[in-house]
């Protein structure tokens, strides 16, 4: 029933819709490849389609098709032979070919030139290439043979025959549809990395663009290298209307899974995406392929209309109408955004010609921008200093220029720097002397100002040219700017931004709120830890001196006062960056480092943070100290003994597992040079330890590779890498300086990168930020800033909703009370009930995560505690895998795991196998009959499940035989128990010798000749003569299965087992074994046994 859901309410819908878009649709076949336009199942493209189509649209300059047979196979060729091993190199070199084409052997007519270009696509014309849906689509994997081991994607979109796009469709009734078909992309891919395996028909995704996960209510797309949480939602039709795909598929309102095949799988719009919105990219010492997002695509669209349609500055009279603004959230894709405008600008006719001047800050955007230039066969210009810059805009053509802003605002010829230093009021000099003696020098930095750079003349008044301004809430108002508006009079402009612009004319806006409900982004919580070095205002600045300062004379005390007579200075006190240094490393690892995340440290300035970074290396060692003190009695106190221990035991408790890891904790100073630094700061500005540090700071901190971590976990800034830093694995902010308006929103989207196992981002506030946050925001309409901090304490009611709802899934059911474990262990039976439960239980122990180890969490820890060993409980008795919270929080999961163990199971042990000496003992622990009976049916369901292709009809009978005795003794626990109990015994002492007569060996021989028997229908009680005769032709099947197994990488060598499957069905026809007909399945079924009792077969 479950197969029909999904075809008919996801699977049947998508096709429909599909076909009233343009598509063709053929119905898949797993039998016959022709019916496919395949001669083999291990092919994946359709040859014959895709030589049809590339003779229709590679045509002449008289509109004459020109490709002949030869050809076209010369252009087929180059496709299939990508000379390539690797999945990953395979599709780059496909999609290259895809893109730009290949060169066949020029016709004879074709005077003066010996090669010609053949497209294998035609994007320019979408609707005169071949669009084919396949449901159903087979495709054997290199190994296998026969009728086993293939995949069958539900739906693959074929272009002119190629596969550019693999869907996969499941139930909305099944227990997690999102996951379960994501996890099936993947293995057909073999990018299942802990599967050591392979798994997949990796030559299926060689083409592939991107793949669907879909059950209907939900559909996600991600490229084959994308891991779950890179799955999205595409949430809009644009640039058709969603109220006209409405009327179009006569809805009132569209499903995820419509919105998404109207935007993407739209041919115009496929075709687009593959043109202009995929990439590859380096994460994580990898490359991964990226698909544009919707709100990508949507910007891109609108801007390309725009500057098609809009009003020139002569034809408006005043200002240039085709430019504007897109607002892109932080973390959202914004600078990819300006790598697919670029792509598209490109590939229109009448936009091709443009300059394109790009103005940034940041390397990063260059580098992909450079990689995009490739596509295009055109160079990116660099402009490193302003007389660089003044003679790229003058001249003509389309070329693609870059205006990088540090590299000519810091020191040029034309612009001047003057340095200064603040006043200093006399103050008592004994005091002073004594002051910084013991506290450090607390002069102010020099303070620079950068004159203005000299106008720019008027130095290009081409309408072709566009200036695309990244960050243009910084940039908009700047002398470069201005610069470059005058220099270029008539040009169009496009500003990006990743922060709300109060007054603009918006291109496309995608806010917070969007960002983080689409999952591109995470929530950012809000915690403020402000406590003595808050100073709110000037009237609070004597009590922080006097409490910082308490032991001083009243005289040192005034002297201090009046030097240190800003909050700034205050900040740089080393007396104060200890005490917070220590704070922020303690909460840190009570907090983060459990779950192997990072952190930034925002300081007042350059001086305080080199202070920073050697007071976290003495918390660091204070810390060690401690936990090496901490007596060893201690660490073994019970959660109701260790809860009457004061917070300093707790605390050195709770971080004593993650010692080792504290002791690797690095720290690094990432700040900007200048002349008269200190020379021993040289090893926190020189730019290339700078790049190092970065690099080893991106790293994770835990990881199963060493070369893989790094325990660089904490960054020291001012103000470098607060915008335009991209590290999924920092979670904290710790800000210990003001930050305000936009510059706030782009500090704290430093840590709102996803990553597996990340909930949330989070800002942790030293100074008092968050007293000012509703000024700092008021600015913006609530719209635009919805979500951008949070406080933490939002999260306490959210985790009482969904405290509630796990325990209504017992409470509603009749269980009052989760204490009692074996009610509820027996509720969750019900494949359906536990598919509700392991779902809330996850989001519960999600936010219970978030809120420990605050006091709040404390009234939920003793059900989090129950219902973790319900869980686990359940998982051992039902042998169920979705039954983990491997996804929750290391905090919480080590809360649990202590309970479980506590109540004598061990989280990290399987459950008792049936085979176990000690199953009884196990079945004995239960203390009811049914638990009991409970106990040893699902043990012998699992061992039957796990085993059952090593010897197919023994476990058969095993499981019709367990059906029986079920079904007998129905709710008579006693009978059923002692029934059962006889029957673990029998599975437990295995096969009892080979058939009467036979002489074959056990583990060899008998589960041969078992299905020899069962193919031929000799049954129960076969004849002596057809017997004797059966175990001949085993045992010389099995001598020559043996001998043929032994070659190195057989199951690898698809050769090899196509000669051995072909042996198998003369020998079934020679000997005359099985009926004709199931000859060829028969040998399909030996071969998989072969394979399943392949280190039986060699010893």
């Amino acid at each position: 029933m479950a197969a029909l859901n999904e075809e008919q309410q996801v699977e049947r819908p998508l096709i429909e819709q599909l076909k009233g878009m343009g598509w063709q649709h053929l119905p898949g076949d797993i039998d016959v490849p022709y019916l496919t336009e395949r001669e083999s199942f291990r092919e994946v493209l359709l040859r014959d389609r895709l030589r049809a189509a590339l003779k229709r649209i590679n045509l002449d300059d008289e509109g004459r098709p020109w490709l002949d047979d030869g050809r076209a196979n010369q252009a087929l060729g180059a496709l299939e032979r990508l000379g390539a091993p690797r999945l990953m190199e395979a599709n780059q070199f496909a999609t290259e070919l895809l893109l730009k084409g290949t060169s066949v052997e020029a016709p004879a007519d074709d005077v003066g030139n010996r090669e010609r270009s053949v497209k294998f696509i035609n994007f320019d014309h979408p609707e005169r290439n071949d669009f084919l849906v396949i449901n159903q689509f087979r495709v054997d994997p290199p190994w296998a043979v026969g009728g086993k081991g293939f995949i069958i994607p539900d739906l693959v979109l074929f272009v002119n025959g190629i596969p550019l796009v693999v869907i996969e469709c499941k139930s909305p009734s099944a227990t997690n549809p999102m996951e379960e078909a994501i996890d099936q992309l993947m293995r057909y891919a073999n990018q299942r990395e802990w599967v050591e395996q392979d798994e997949g028909a990796e030559r299926l995704f060689h083409y592939n663009q991107f793949n669907v996960a879909t059950f209907g209510y939900q559909a996600r797309v991600g490229t084959f290298t994308a891991t779950p949480e890179h799955y999205l939602e595409w949430k809009d039709t644009s640039p058709v209307a969603m109220e006209e795909v409405c009327r179009e598929l006569g809805v009132e309102k569209l499903t995820s899974q419509q919105t998404l095949v109207a935007g993407m799988l739209r041919p115009a719009h496929l075709l687009d995406i593959v043109r202009n919105f995929t990439l590859y990219q380096q994460a994580g010492g990898r490359t991964i392929k990226i698909v544009g997002r919707y709100q990508q695509f949507r910007a891109v669209q609108k801007a390309i209309c725009r500057l098609q349609h809009g009003q020139t500055r002569a034809e408006h009279g005043e200002s240039d109408q085709r430019g504007g603004i897109i607002w892109h959230t932080q973390g959202s894709g914004k600078s990819l955004t300006m790598v697919f405008l670029v792509r598209k600008l490109r590939t229109q006719p009448g936009l091709r010609r443009f300059k394109v001047v790009i103005v940034t800050d940041r390397t990063d955007l260059e580098k992909q921008l450079a990689a995009t230039a490739t596509l295009t066969e055109e160079t990116v210009r660099k402009a490193t200093s302003t007389r660089k810059l003044k003679e790229l805009l003058s001249q003509p053509g389309a070329d693609l220029v870059f205006a990088m802003i540090q590299k000519y605002q810091e020191r040029d010829d034309v612009a001047e720097v003057i340095e200064f230093n603040k006043a200093r009021t006399d103050q008592s000099q004994a005091a002073y002397d004594k002051v910084a003696d013991e506290q450090g020098d607390y002069d102010a930095e020099p303070e620079r100002l950068a004159l203005a750079d000299a106008e720019f003349p008027v130095l290009n008044e081409s309408e072709e040219i566009l200036v695309m301004v990244d960050e243009a809430h910084r940039s908009q108002t700047s002398q470069l700017h201005a610069n470059l508006m005058r220099a270029l009079p008539n040009c169009a402009r496009i500003g990006f931004t990743g922060t709300p612009i109060i007054v603009g004319d918006f291109i496309d806006r995608y806010t917070i709120r969007h960002s983080e409900e689409d999952g591109a982004t995470l929530p950012i919580l809000y915690e403020g830890r402000t406590a003595e070095g808050e100073v709110a205002d000037g009237g609070d600045l004597d009590q922080l001196f006097e409490d910082m300062f308490k032991e001083r004379s009243q005289e040192e005390l005034e002297a201090i006062k009046a030097k240190y007579a800003t909050k700034g200075n205050v900040l740089e006190a080393p007396k104060l960056i200890s005490a917070k240094a220590e704070d922020m490393l303690r909460h840190y690892i009570d907090n983060i480092l459990p779950n192997g995340f990072k952190a930034q440290v925002v300081t007042v300035s350059r001086l305080a943070a080199v202070r920073y970074h050697g007071a976290f290396l003495e918390a660091k060692r204070q810390l060690l100290e401690a936990l090496d003190a901490l007596d060893p009695r201690v660490l073994d106190l019970d959660a109701g003994a260790l809860e009457r221990q004061d917070d300093e035991i707790r605390f050195l408790v709770r971080a004593y597992p993650y010692r080792d890891t504290i002791e690797q904790l690095d720290f690094a100073v990432i700040i900007s040079g200048s002349h008269n630094d200190d020379p021993a700061w040289k090893e926190w500005t020189d730019k290339s330890k700078q790049d190092a540090r970065i690099e080893r700071f991106k790293k994770p901190l835990f990881a199963e590779d060493p070369a893989k971590c790094d325990g660089l976990a904490f960054l020291i800034v001012k103000s470098m890498l607060l915008t335009g830093f991209d590290a999924p694995v920092e979670q904290v902010l710790y800000l210990d300086r003001s930050i305000r308006d936009h510059d706030l929103l782009q500090a704290i989207a430093r840590v709102n990168r996803t990553s597996p196992n990340k909930r949330c981002g989070l800002v942790v506030d030293y100074y008092g930020v968050g007293h000012h946050l509703k000024e700092a925001l008021a600015v913006y309409a609530d719209e635009d800033v919805a979500g951008a901090l949070t406080s933490i304490k939002d999260e306490h009611p959210i985790l009482s909703d969904r405290h509630q709802r796990v325990i209504a899934v017992f409470k509603d059911r009749g269980i009052a009370d989760i204490k009692d474990v074996d009610a509820c262990v027996d509720l969750l039976r019900s494949k359906a009930v536990r598919a509700e439960f392991v779902v809330k239980l996850n989001r519960f122990l999600e936010s219970l995560d978030i809120v420990m180890p605050r006091p709040e969490a404390l009234p939920y820890v003793r059900d989090a505690k129950i219902l973790g060993f319900i869980n686990k409980a359940a998982a051992n008795l039902y042998r169920d895998d979705q039954l983990n919270i491997a996804g929750c929080g290391a905090k919480v999961r080590q809360l649990i795991d202590e309970h479980i163990e506590s109540r004598g199971i061990d989280p990290r042990v399987p459950p008792v196998s049936i085979l176990a000496d000690d199953f009884e003992e196990a079945v004995g622990r239960h203390k009811s009959r049914r638990a009991q009976a409970s106990e040893m049916e699902h043990a012998a369901r699992y061992h039957i499940r796990k085993h059952f292709n090593e010897d197919p009809v023994y476990y058969r009978k095993l499981s019709e035989k367990l059906e029986d005795i079920l079904k007998q003794f129905a709710d008579q626990w006693d009978e059923l128990v002692e029934a059962l109990r006889a029957f673990t015994r029998e599975v437990q002492a295995g096969r009892q010798g080979a058939p009467t007569g036979t002489g074959l060996q056990l583990e060899t021989e008998v589960p041969f000749f078992e299905l020899l028997a069962e193919e031929a229908g000799l049954g129960d009680s076969p004849p002596p003569d057809a017997l004797t005769r059966l175990a001949t032709a085993t045992v010389e099947l099995v001598e020559h299965l043996s001998q043929e197994i032994r070659l190195v990488d057989f199951w690898r060598t698809p050769e090899a087992q196509r000669r051995l499957r072909g042996w198998i069905v003369d020998f079934l026809d020679d000997n005359d074994l099985v009926p004709f007909e199931t000859q060829e399945k028969c040998a399909d079924r030996i071969i998989e046994l072969a394979r399943n009792r392949h280190t039986w077969l060699l010893q």
